[in-house]
């Protein structure tokens, strides 16, 4: 998804979360599971919100569906990264979703 130099390509996380749903709907799911780890592991953003859970929750649905536990493990350290300092709560629910899942 990383047409554009140095960016992911999504100015906003909800389009890439929309984008996600658009390509699963369709049956592309590793482009959907690939446009939201851009987004996840992006430098460009950083700032936590309640979109990036959401992400989060759909990250992990399509990586234990197609069994892919790296880019989970990598998602899930990006997301720590991101939210530690301002709601370690939301980490908190993203973990305990994907010990449920796995």
């Amino acid at each position: 998804m990383s047409r554009f130099r140095g960016g992911t390509g999504f100015a906003r996380p909800e389009n890439a979360l929309k984008r996600a749903d658009e390509l699963e709907n369709v049956g592309q799911k590793q482009a959907a599971l690939q446009a939201l780890h851009d987004i996840i592991t992006s430098k460009k953003h950083r700032t936590w919100s309640k979109t990036y859970e959401s992400i989060m929750f759909k990250h992990i649905d399509l990586a234990v569906e197609m069994k892919k536990r790296n880019y989970a493990k990598e998602a899930l350290m990006s997301y720590r990264n991101m939210c530690q300092q301002v709601n370690i709560n939301s980490l908190e629910e993203v973990i305990k979703y994907y010990l449920r899942k796995a």
